[in-house]
């Protein structure tokens, strides 16, 4: 049977403002109208029981109700509804100097406190001497109590209280007020009162003390009773939110919940934390110097139980992070935008998501592994999982047995120079990192003034590792297509591929540009829906963010090879002074071939940025080759008649390190002119291991 059983206790308190509660709300005025005092309510619905033998901490903000609750516990106060049963003798320890007469002595207040916790004579006589050696005070024993100092009352009273043989021990916040070693005997004390079968129950904002003494730990958080798996759980569980309330927010949607706590935000499924002490968090490179997001000043702006709105004024940066946060349908949802006070040399915007070690795998794109040891001798973070280009999810899980859930993750990019990489974290913090990073092209620099969306972060605990690995086939099969031992992987105006299970493209893969206004337009940076796919048809929409037309992509597998089918869409007059389609495939490619020539690819040259043409003529032709020793041919060839395209062989810059063929199309004279509409852009067949396609006649 419990000793300390909790029903439904709810307590409020009145409002009181000052001179207001004559005149004001709530006043003399409000009572003769009969009207209703504003109530505060320091407990909402508590349940809590505490069986023998057991040492129970509570913690929690100022103001959360902890002492209310032991208050109520105690029978110092009574619960304005609900039921409270306390069996055996309490002995309790609330508040400094309570119970003792100021002018009494040390030893009367001795035998006064006693009585009042229900000890006789003869049983406070058995004990007498072992509380004032336990206070320490026997020199000043018989002097009044209020020439004592704090710490002498405090040692006084807790004396009395650990030797009265209580079968209930209450202790509110009162042991930080002795020095160390009184604090040392103090936990012994209590020690030695556990081992004897007593029930304590302990508030304190010590959570070392807590932690030591306590085998179950309760959160008070605004009058409410939140309890984990265990106490160093529920510790964490409060640290996680230690800071000014303007910037807290805990919110939540069964089984997820989320604590966004000044820049830093923390997420537990099923009450465990799947995130790393430093939970997720965002960095602005700025000038060379990174400015993290938890130095910044942050405010709730708006709270509902399952999300927020917040906003964090950096103080170095003139931005403002502007974090929009929800819970729904079994995901977190993270949108994150910036605002520019003024014209920004902002460089990029890095997210860093740390989860425990206790993870051992990641997926990153379409490639997969297991994490290394992270070791002592490990002093900075580690690369694990470069970033692949254009591919924004990934996942992290651990061995069968580990108690946390997979986590499925997902950015939409409103930026198309967004990548992610996997890391270890230095040896300190020992964690799993997925970095988010958001880069702004120089050609932007500095960042507009205004608000400026950047991505979305979806994560979804998945239910066991199956769930992992049929995510994992239907994102890949979602946009890859297979003809026979050739794999096309598009993704966002990119083609990758692949043959007999060998990567053959680099860098961008497949992809097309637009040179206007003397920039160039690549199909990867263009805002791109989500792609459908129909039997082995693959169809997805992009648009430009400069310039007014859209793109729309069919790649097809056919008997011939995977047709590439692309239109363009201008939704103003547009000029273009030239456009291509291109492959960049591995450097192991060392020759090329078209129509009109063919030779060899020259060597990279390491101080080269610019891309470099191999070839010499330019006639229109219809197919461009590489050959490897190493890997199969590779054609790339146009279907469209009535577009002259020239075949063109590339070296691409030392950094992209690829060997590249192109279909170029230049204008006769001036630049090539479109009309509102839409049209065919380019139409092509790419083989892989097929020999050339013929040549015109």
């Amino acid at each position: 049977m419990a000793l300390i059983e909790v029903t439904n206790v709810t307590k409020l308190f009145r409002m009181h403002r000052g001179t207001r509660v004559l005149v004001g709300r709530g006043g003399l005025a409000d009572w003769l109208h009969g009207r209703k005092r504003e109530t505060f309510a320091a407990l909402k619905n508590v349940n809590f029981h505490v069986e023998p033998g057991e040492s129970v901490g509570i913690i929690g903000r100022n103001g959360s109700g902890k002492s209310t609750l032991l208050k109520i516990i105690a029978g110092v106060t009574v619960p304005t509804s609900g039921g409270i049963t306390v069996r055996g003798r309490v002995a309790s320890l609330l508040e400094l100097g309570a119970g003792f007469h100021p002018m009494l002595t040390g030893r009367e207040n001795i035998y006064l406190n006693g009585n009042l916790i229900g000890m006789r004579r003869s049983q406070i006589d058995e004990v007498f001497d072992d509380i004032v050696s336990f206070s320490g005070i026997g020199e000043f024993i018989d002097n009044p109590v209020d020439t004592y100092s704090s710490g002498m009352f405090v040692r006084l009273g807790f004396a009395v209280a650990v030797h009265s043989d209580p079968d209930v021990f209450l202790v509110d916040e009162v042991l930080s007020v002795g020095d160390e070693e009184f604090q040392r005997r103090c936990q012994q004390r209590i020690s030695e009162l556990m081992a004897q079968g007593k029930t304590i129950v302990f508030v304190s904002h010590d959570l070392n003390i807590v932690n030591t003494i306590c085998r179950r730990v309760v959160l008070m958080q605004h009058g409410e009773m939140l309890m984990r798996d265990t106490p160093q759980s529920t510790i964490d569980f409060y640290l996680r939110q230690i800071g000014s309330e303007q910037g807290i927010h805990n919110f939540s949607n069964e089984p997820i919940e989320a604590i966004a706590c000044h820049g830093r935000l923390s997420m537990f499924y099923e009450r465990r934390e799947t995130t790393a002490p430093s939970g997720f968090l965002a960095a602005v490179r700025c000038m060379e110097q990174l400015h993290y997001s938890t130095s910044a000043t942050w405010a709730i702006e708006q709270r509902q139980s399952s999300g927020c709105l917040m906003l964090g004024r950096m103080p170095r940066v003139p931005i403002t992070h502007i974090w929009t946060l929800r819970i729904e349908n079994g995901r977190l949802f993270w949108d994150i935008a910036i605002d520019c006070s003024q014209d920004a040399p902002i460089q990029m915007l890095e997210i860093q998501m740390q989860f425990p070690a206790r993870y051992t795998q990641w997926i990153n794109g379409d490639f997969n592994g297991t994490f290394p040891d992270i070791l002592p001798s490990d002093l900075e973070w580690s690369l694990v999982a470069p970033a692949q280009h254009g591919y924004h999810e990934a996942a992290i899980y651990g061995e069968e047995a580990c108690e946390l859930p997979p986590l499925l993750i997902h950015v939409h990019a409103h930026n198309p120079y967004v990548s992610l990489q996997w890391f270890n974290t230095d040896y300190m913090a020992s964690a799993r990192a997925l970095t988010v990073a958001c880069r702004i092209p120089e050609a932007e620099w500095p960042l507009k003034a205004g608000r400026h969306e950047l991505m979305s972060i979806e994560v979804r605990p998945a239910e066991n590792h199956a769930e992992v690995s049929d995510w994992a086939h239907n994102r890949e099969a979602q946009r890859h297509l297979i003809l026979g031992a050739l794999q096309a992987r598009y993704y966002r105006g990119a083609i990758q591929l692949m043959y007999a299970g060998e990567t053959l493209t680099a860098f961008l893969g497949f992809y097309a540009s637009m040179l206007i206004g003397g920039l160039w337009n690549d199909s990867t940076a263009l805002k791109w829906n989500a792609a459908t796919r129909t039997g082995d048809c693959i169809e997805a929409t992009g648009e430009s963010r400069r310039f007014p037309f859209r793109q729309h992509w069919r790649i097809e597998i056919t008997p011939e090879g995977l047709a590439v089918s692309i239109e363009l869409e201008a939704l103003e007059p547009l000029d273009v002074e030239e456009y291509h389609a291109c492959i960049c495939l591995r450097p192991e490619y060392e020759h090329w071939r078209t129509e009109h020539e063919s030779g060899a690819y020259p060597d990279f040259d390491p101080d080269a940025e610019d891309w470099r043409h191999a070839n010499r003529l330019y006639a229109p032709g219809r197919f461009g080759a590489a050959l490897s020793s190493t890997y199969p041919r590779v054609t790339m060839a146009s279907v469209a008649n009535a577009i002259p395209f020239r075949f063109t062989a590339i070296n691409s810059g030392y950094m992209q390190h690829a060997r590249v063929l192109e279909a170029l199309r230049t204008p006769d004279v001036g630049c090539i002119h479109f009309e509102p509409g839409r049209r065919l852009y380019f139409a092509g067949l790419i083989n892989v291991g097929e020999p050339d396609p013929p040549t015109n006649g």
